[in-house]
């Protein structure tokens, strides 16, 4: 492949001379004799070497416009291939640009239907249909709307299919939907069932691009489009020109959400454009800059021998305004020793941009999540079938077919109970007004009486449950079901409706939840220990921190000398993230360290239960921790470990080994305790803390798994 001059899609592009993914093959060259023939004689040797014989016929030829029509004469003749058509695909994806995105809606459009003629959606409860929904449906456009941006209507045509699937469509293609599309696709603590909304997951899948580029990963895509689009201006400041790819318009389009959500978490600041990126809040891309000035970095900004901004050089490259907010806001350039430049989305714990945070992100953004349902309970109630669950939920958001919604919608139906000819048939009468459903209430396992029980559906079902223990919620919901599918027997079989029949039905639901397998399962469910031998003389240190949802942290640590007990630290801190607390606490214990080496020559062994923290520690890489924000203290940390390698030892130990020190920093997390010293009786006694430990205490050590 290096006689092949390749193609350069702009001068600062890389070469391109192929492109493979498993045994599909695009070759690039020019069109003219020399790449051709190379071209032609690759392959005959291919065919010589592998006995595989390349098939001119299933070839195809692609020429940009500039191409001449001798030229492509000359390939043909070459290489014996017909020219590819304008729907020409590769790898799924339509390699021409022109309407390319209506013709991937399209192709998708004709993939959902293919999947949905074989489903018969009236031989399944709402349930089977809401998984096939979410586990396979929303699987298809996923590969397709990676890379292009569907148009609004075909994403209608989509949404429209999937429902007709979801509420079951007829043979004469009718059906009615008692709730809307919108509210179905919000989550399950704002009243809907989770469905994704495609428009919305297109742009999060997209974004992934997105953020690919603005991160400069180091893929041949982001280097072809850097070098195409945006490699004199910058990735914020370039723009949309005449004859850009819709890939490139529609980063353009989309880039502006990440502007107030992403920023620099800075190390050295040395790969830091300072014009070109959003390092500071308030950040704006600079209209106008020179090439000089586009290479300057935050660094250069920085005077690392005086640890201050260059005033002067800041206000008149990016204004006073900019010079006060970096001063308030921005982490000075090289105050951790190690610690590099990195781009972080603040949404995420890692930092990273997934596709499930960006979706959730563009929810709030458009206002399509809404307020929290006050039923939004029925989801966390355990051992219920799906469909129930389900039922449940098309109950409380007036989802069924009672006869009050269908004369709403289709006049000529009867708003009347069909069971009791009294009453309009609303939720409430439907499941505990009418007479039948007071019977099968007051004959039933719970004995409730109805005469009290509020008129809505959703107070109505909230103040029955009230206080209830979780197996008669069971019970109380099995009966709402049941009630149901009797009321459906009678209307649609003519069957009368039968309160003992009822109850004896919910009965069987209760003896089947109340079967409990017995088979013996012989599963391993932890790793044999590895000993611990004491070296003496040292000290042992168990640490662990206690983190809770409003982001205060317990770190507390227990400091032993061959066995015996002598020290004792609790902190209190603010912390992101339990990962970010771990890693808070053993740069305490460093610190304490650091102070007890200078005075005693003795190794330290440090026990912690973070597994992801000393795996990051031992491997020196920072790249797959799952929190941004504790970089900066693990940078701190192995600059530390470096200096005392043969002093400070970590080690990884279950959790069992570290209650202790859990349970102080619990103590110190609720009650803002800062203490440092010996252990004290009420402590001690408080918390039972032993004294001592000895050898057999550190059989529970597991460095790994065997």
């Amino acid at each position: 492949m290096d006689q092949i001059r390749g193609v350069k899609l702009a001068p600062s592009c890389p070469i391109l001379t192929h492109v493979i993914y498993a045994d599909d093959l695009i070759l690039l060259g020019n069109a003219d004799g020399g790449d051709v023939q190379q071209l032609s004689a690759i392959m005959e040797h291919f065919g010589m070497v592998s006995g595989l014989v390349i098939n001119p016929t299933k070839s195809k030829l692609w020429f940009s416009k500039k191409c001449d029509g001798q030229d492509m004469q000359l390939v043909k003749s070459y290489l014996r291939s017909d020219l590819a058509g304008v729907d020409e695909r590769y790898l799924g994806a339509v390699l021409s640009t022109t309407n390319s995105a209506k013709k991937t809606g399209n192709l998708l459009l004709e993939k959902l239907k293919a999947k949905l003629t074989g489903w018969r959606s009236n031989m399944l409860s709402h349930a089977g249909r809401l998984v096939l929904i979410k586990s396979v449906l929303m699987s298809v456009p996923v590969y397709f709307m990676s890379v292009e941006i569907i148009p609004k209507g075909l994403i209608r045509q989509m949404d429209s299919l999937i429902a007709k699937f979801f509420w079951g469509k007829t043979d004469q293609n009718r059906y009615m939907s008692f709730i809307s599309w919108k509210k179905i696709c919000k989550t399950t603590e704002k009243g809907g069932l989770g469905v994704r909304q495609m428009d919305l997951f297109g742009e999060a899948l997209f974004l992934k691009l997105v953020w690919n580029m603005m991160c400069g990963e180091d893929k041949i895509w982001v280097n072809v489009c850097r070098g195409k689009y945006y490699s004199n201006l910058g990735f914020w400041r370039a723009k949309n020109v005449a004859g850009t790819s819709p890939l490139w318009r529609n980063t353009v389009k989309l880039r502006e959400f990440f502007k107030e959500q992403v920023k620099w978490q800075i190390g050295g600041g040395d790969t830091i454009a300072a014009l070109s990126e959003p390092w500071y809040l308030g950040w704006q891309p600079a209209m106008q800059a020179s090439r000089q000035e586009r290479r300057i970095t935050v660094a250069d900004l920085f005077n690392f021998q005086h640890q201050q901004w260059h005033m002067e050089k800041v206000v008149n490259m990016l204004g006073g305004q900019a010079y006060a907010s970096i001063l308030q806001n921005t982490q000075k350039p090289g105050g951790v020793p190690g610690l590099k430049d990195k781009l972080v989305w603040e949404f995420t714990k890692s930092g990273r941009y997934t596709v499930r945070d960006g979706y959730d992100c563009l929810q709030r953004r458009n206002g399509t999540q809404g307020e929290d349902v006050s039923w939004g309970y029925i989801w966390k109630w355990k051992k219920m079938i799906p469909k129930v669950r389900v039922f449940l939920w098309r109950l409380l958001s007036n989802g069924l077919p009672l006869a009050t919604n269908l004369n709403h919608r289709i006049h000529a139906f009867s708003p009347m109970c069909p069971r009791c000819h009294q009453e309009n048939e609303y939720a409430t009468h439907c499941f505990f007004f009418c007479q039948g459903s007071r019977m099968v209430w007051f004959g039933g396992t719970l004995g409730i009486r109805t005469d009290t029980v509020p008129l809505n559906i959703g107070d109505a079902i909230t103040y029955i449950t009230q206080g209830m223990h979780e197996d008669d919620i069971r019970v109380f919901c099995y009966t709402l079901w049941e009630i149901w599918l009797a009321r459906n027997e009678m209307v649609f079989q003519q069957k009368m409706f039968d309160p003992i029949a009822v109850c004896r039905k919910v009965n069987i639901w209760i003896n089947r939840g109340n079967q409990v397998d017995t088979t013996d399962v012989n599963i391993q469910t932890q790793c044999e220990p590895v000993p611990y031998e004491f070296t003496s003389p040292g000290f042992q240190v168990i640490a662990d921190a206690s983190w809770d949802a409003s982001n205060k942290t317990g770190c507390a640590f227990l400091v032993y000398r061959d066995g015996v007990l002598e020290r004792v630290g609790m902190e209190k801190q603010v912390t992101e993230d339990p990962f970010h607390a771990e890693a808070i606490t053993l740069n305490l214990v460093l610190h304490w360290a650091r102070c007890s080496l200078q005075q005693e020559d003795q190794c330290v062994y440090i026990f912690s239960d973070c597994l992801n923290l000393i795996t990051a520690l031992e491997e020196e890489n920072m790249d797959d921790i799952p929190s941004w924000r504790a970089r900066p203290v693990i940078a701190s940390i192995m600059g530390q470990l470096m200096q005392l390698r043969d002093k400070i030892f970590i080690r990884h130990v279950r959790r069992e080994a570290v209650q202790p020190a859990h349970v102080l920093a619990n103590h110190a997390r609720r009650r803002a305790i800062n203490y440092f010293g010996a252990p004290t009786v009420l402590i001690m006694d408080e918390y039972n803390i032993a004294p001592a430990i000895d050898s057999t205490y550190f059989q529970q050590v597991q460095e790994r798994p065997p």
